[in-house]
């Protein structure tokens, strides 16, 4: 099913910002890190202190991005310039195989702004686009997150249990038997060909039924972690009061100012109608280095026609 902003602008454009929406919806001076071999038992304190402290730790972060979304009906592959600031803005400039720039994008915690040159036009805003043409709840940690390899909405207040799993140490929320046996089977699956959030409506029901619409109780977070740095592998959250499941892999592990970075990531994402896989490879990624976030509207642009 085609995605998109709901005005005339040709496809790379559209599945370009949206593709990176989707996926993009540390202190000033890095530490080294310690003590994050995970060995023994899955005790799920000792993983969630592991975890914690293997986090990226950064202020600012820039890096070089090879991108290809696919969805039901399309693959589109593009380059992109990333920057960010730690909890305060995204920077995104988005180009084709021909290197010239055809969107810009800025997301904060709160506000959305977007140039299209190839249409000349622009939005400023809200993530009322977002949530409106791609029926997502927009999350600016969440992104951000994602983005680093950092565990996506992890709340150490809640309680998990710890397992091993082909290799790997695993947190599971400690959800109802209905609940995590449901979420399990609407994983997204393989990014190349994610499998759509289906359930039988009884069954949801069901859930419903029992639970009603409390949403904490209806979400399954389980996060893969590395017995031999405790970085984060995969995360997969499954939100079973709305269908839809969010799945991140990350590889290609590299040592960068004494922390511990993925140069790849594949997402997932999927709800009862489509799905989208976005596979990024991260080159000329820098930590902690000062820069600018331009973005200016030229004044024969127009706005977006929503």
């Amino acid at each position: 099913m085609k995605q998109n902003f709901g005005y005339s602008a040709r496809p790379f454009v559209r599945y370009s910002i949206l593709g990176l929406i989707l996926l993009l919806s540390m202190t000033a001076c890095s530490k080294k890190r310690g003590g994050a071999i995970l060995e023994g038992a899955a005790n799920p304190s000792v993983i969630m202190a592991k975890m914690q402290d293997a986090q990226l730790n950064y202020d600012w972060l820039s890096a070089k991005l090879s991108t290809e979304v696919i969805t039901p009906d399309k693959k589109q592959s593009f380059k992109a310039n990333l920057r960010m600031r730690r909890d305060s803005i995204i920077w995104l400039s988005i180009s084709p195989a021909l290197g010239i720039e055809v969107a810009r994008i800025i997301l904060t915690p709160d506000s959305l702004k977007v140039i299209d040159k190839w249409n000349d036009t622009y939005y400023l805003g809200d993530y009322s686009l977002i949530e409106s043409k791609m029926s997502i709840t927009f999350d600016f940690k969440l992104l951000q997150d994602m983005i680093v390899g950092n565990p996506a909405l992890f709340d150490e207040t809640e309680k998990f249990k710890g397992s091993k799993d082909d290799g790997a140490y695993l947190l599971t929320t400690k959800s109802s038997t209905m609940v995590r046996r449901a979420a399990e089977r609407l994983d997204s699956g393989n990014p190349e060909s994610p499998d759509s959030l289906n359930i039988d409506d009884e069954v949801h029901s069901e859930i419903l039924g029992r639970f009603g619409e409390d949403e904490e109780a209806l979400t399954l977070k389980r996060y893969w972690v590395r017995p031999q740095d405790a970085k984060l592998m995969r995360c997969i959250i499954t939100d079973l009061l709305n269908l839809r499941s969010i799945q991140a892999d990350y590889s290609g592990f590299t040592a960068l100012e004494a922390q511990i970075i993925p140069s790849s990531v594949e997402y997932a994402f999927a709800d009862r109608r489509t799905e989208t896989a976005i596979t990024m490879e991260y080159s000329r990624i820098k930590l902690n280095e000062v820069t600018s976030f331009p973005f200016s509207i030229p004044e024969k642009f127009k706005p977006m026609e929503l």
